[in-house]
């Protein structure tokens, strides 16, 4: 094997791991309404699946983050345009083991809910009801936008031992596909 073909095959096997990201969240419902104060809010509903290495370091105690990134763009905007209204929502999911309780922290408002079950708390963990996202008034009526949303783990809010092996291992990628579409409020 040349030089060449061998510096090719390993960047392509270091390369790997990070082309395997959407797995582990789906969108099963997404909606915007317009509220009877002006505002748009966001409900979805959010399914997860952790796979066995995820679901394994959370079972021993792992707080896992995970980020849910709301956006709102003109459809038409230059690229160095800042978005209209980002949100960025991040919920930790902690086991408890002394209690046997699963837990969900709010990072944002720190409220704190408590589950029997991870089933539960992976549920609930995937609701969002009337999130409010924009006040209409603030947006051009004859302008469209793009809204984008998108959920991910983050792994920088990991344990720091356990970072490097994250981003290495495809295991810890778990993501959604973007869900993108146009908006004429």
């Amino acid at each position: 094997m040349t030089r060449v073909a061998r510096i090719l095959t390993a960047v392509l096997l270091f390369c790997l791991p990070f082309t395997l990201a959407a797995e582990g969240v789906e969108f099963r419902r997404i909606a915007l309404t317009l509220s009877e104060d002006g505002r748009i809010l966001l409900d979805a509903d959010i399914g997860y699946d952790l796979n066995e290495t995820v679901s394994e370091a959370l079972e021993n105690g792992v707080p896992l983050t995970f980020e849910t990134h709301v956006q709102m763009r003109r459809a038409e905007a230059w690229i160095w345009e800042s978005d209209v209204v980002e949100h960025r929502l991040r919920t930790v999911l902690r086991y408890r083991p002394l209690s046997g309780m699963y837990e969900l922290r709010n990072l944002q408002g720190n409220e704190r809910l408590a589950f029997a079950t991870r089933d539960a708390a992976l549920r609930t963990l995937g609701k969002i009801v009337a999130m409010p996202v924009i006040d209409r008034a603030a947006l051009e009526l004859d302008e469209d936008y793009l809204v984008r949303i998108m959920v991910q783990l983050d792994i920088e809010s990991l344990p720091l031992p356990m970072r490097p092996i994250a981003y290495i291992k495809g295991d810890w990628s778990i993501s959604s596909e973007p869900w993108e579409w146009r908006l004429r409020p």
